[in-house]
């Protein structure tokens, strides 16, 4: 691929002059102007930084994690922004354990008919660590309950009329396809997924990839992937977030060991791969009884979220911020792919960071600040499973009732101009408005989610700020589902660069589309924060009515940083 390549600034749209997107509501001049110093060439500094061998990945609480940081903090303390961490600081420790699996140590095992078969780790399955415990045994009865989903408000219901009372349940990956984008990003969440097995007294879990899941995500890739271990945060007490006391096993089949567990099966596997395809509910007993142990290494680590603000206009019992997040992290030094074992993460997530630093640094300069506070909160151990900035919903440096909304930066691609921007989560709340206004300021319009089979709405930050009742959006720019070429192009990416070491920046990068996204976002930040009303979600939306708070005079009340 040629080297990343820095492309003429556009010319803005006239329209931008007199603020004119939306007749009848024209856009505040400060945050045009603010928008329209946004530097292309510093995005593709920041991103130079942050992307290089240098910091070798910025695997969580690594060496080249920490020198992120302090650059982050650096560029923060620079634009004039106020410390928001731990004790004056840019920085919020955030502990951790890591987990990894003893493979020599750990097995599985089949009994059926009197006979065993010992299943083979990275060939047939690979194991999940344990994060509360050194070693774990277990002993079980197989449940097949389809894709483990509970929603008798939808109509499915996969463990009516199974009981999978102290056994391991069997499952596949993700949500029926039939249920609405919402429901099924929600519905297909990990954690609930195994929250749900445990209520139901399942003692362990397998997971299954359906056609769909497996063209995703290939089984070499989730074998390397398997071999980075796992992390929680820890309680004050040293207590690991995120574990089930009585779930004692968790793994992943690939094809070979599908086939072992479904042999003799009353239905079969071409058969309950069918029924998922069309979203029926199922369950049924399999033959046999599985044994398992895994044995799991724990070491500690502390990893930082930086965190910085910018004050609004409001001050005392009014104050309330707009959180702008994105990961710092990435995935580290790993396996080597083709000679290179350096996983740069240049959009994932050195792109985020860096439009976050360049809309940092434009906002820190307006004559005129909007209403409400902007916090500006780079995030650790987002590949580990949104660990910072789920910590810092549950240990927050400022008050979290005064947190009015979420605007997420991930994986900026920037292969070309923009034409579209989709915005996850905008149809949620009256964050749609604002978003909206920007993108069509730019030109730009906001398309529908190409790829609802992904659930990206509880796959990146924002997702732990929908879980504490805080309206979210998280933006993303180039693909649409009614351009073949466009959704092609980003699933390519996704095969060939995604969680890879060929993710450098040596790909084509259009650092001229990375500013206009910065604008965007930019204006749509600006505009949220200066809003008379803060964010609401709509009437009857599925996460405002599941996770929704009902804010008390005493909680507005509350003292603000």
């Amino acid at each position: 691929m040629p080297k990343h390549r820095l492309l003429p600034l556009v010319l803005l749209p006239s329209f931008l002059v007199c603020g004119c997107a939306d007749p009848g509501r024209p856009i505040p001049k400060p945050a045009l102007e603010a928008a329209a110093g946004i530097s292309a060439e510093r995005i593709a500094d920041h991103m130079g930084f942050l992307a290089g061998d240098e910091l070798e990945g910025r695997g969580t609480g690594s060496n080249g994690y920490l020198q992120a940081a302090e650059y982050v903090a650096g560029r923060f303390e620079e634009f004039g922004l106020r410390p928001a961490g731990d004790d004056g600081t840019f920085f919020q420790s955030v502990p951790l354990l890591r987990a990894d699996l003893i493979g020599d140590r750990s097995f599985v095992e089949l009994v059926r008919d009197g006979k065993t078969t010992k299943l083979e780790l990275d060939r047939h399955y690979v194991m999940d660590p344990d994060p509360s415990r050194e070693l774990s045994e277990v002993t079980a009865p197989l449940a097949f309950v389809g894709f483990g989903v509970s929603a008798p408000g939808l109509g499915h219901d996969d463990y009516t009329g199974i009981d999978v009372r102290g056994k391991i349940a069997v499952l596949f990956r993700g949500a029926p396809a039939s249920f609405p984008p919402d429901e099924r990003a929600f519905y297909s969440w990990s954690r609930f997924k195994r929250s749900t097995a445990v209520e139901h007294g399942a003692v362990g879990l397998i997971e299954m990839l359906t056609e769909d899941e497996r063209a995703r995500d290939p089984w070499d890739e989730a074998v390397r992937e398997s071999r980075t271990g796992i992390m929680r945060w820890l309680d004050a007490g040293g207590s690991p977030s995120d574990t089930l006391g009585g779930l004692f096993f968790s793994a992943t089949l690939s094809d070979e060991g599908m086939e072992l567990l479904f042999d003799g099966s009353p239905v079969s596997l071409a058969d309950a791969k069918a029924a998922a395809a069309e979203s029926r509910a199922q369950r049924f007993e399999l033959p046999g009884r599985l044994s398992a142990r895994s044995a799991t290494a724990h070491s500690p680590l502390e990893s930082p979220n930086v965190v910085a603000l910018l004050p609004g206009s409001a001050a005392g019992d009014e104050r309330e911020y707009v959180v702008i997040t994105a990961h710092l992290d990435h995935l580290g030094v790993g396996e080597s792919v083709d000679g290179d074992a350096i996983y740069n993460g240049a959009y994932d997530n050195a792109s985020g960071v860096a439009i976050q630093l360049e809309v940092a640094r434009a906002l820190a300069g307006l004559r005129e600040p909007p209403r409400r506070s902007l916090l500006f909160l780079a995030v650790t151990a987002e590949e580990k499973g949104l660990l910072g900035a789920e910590y810092f919903v549950e240990h927050p440096t400022i008050d979290t009732d005064r947190m009015a909304a979420n605007i997420n930066f991930d994986m900026v691609l920037m292969p070309g101009a923009l034409s579209v921007v989709v915005a996850f989560g905008a149809d949620h709340s009256s964050l749609h408005d604002p978003v909206d206004r920007a993108a069509r300021t730019y030109g730009l319009r906001l398309a529908e989610d190409p790829i609802p089979e992904e659930v990206i709405f509880v796959r990146s930050d924002q997702f732990p700020f929908v879980r504490k009742g805080i309206p979210a959006v998280f933006m993303v720019s180039w693909f649409e589902a009614d351009d073949p070429q466009s959704l092609a192009r980003f699933k390519d990416w996704m095969r060939e660069f995604y969680h890879s070491p060929a993710d450098d920046m040596n790909q084509v990068i259009d650092f001229d589309a990375g500013a206009t996204f910065a604008r965007v976002n930019l204006l749509a930040s600006y505009l949220v924060a200066d809003t008379p009303e803060p964010p609401a979600w709509n009437p009857g939306d599925f996460f405002g009515e599941r996770f929704g708070r009902v804010e008390s005079q005493a909680s507005r009340a509350a003292p603000a940083r």
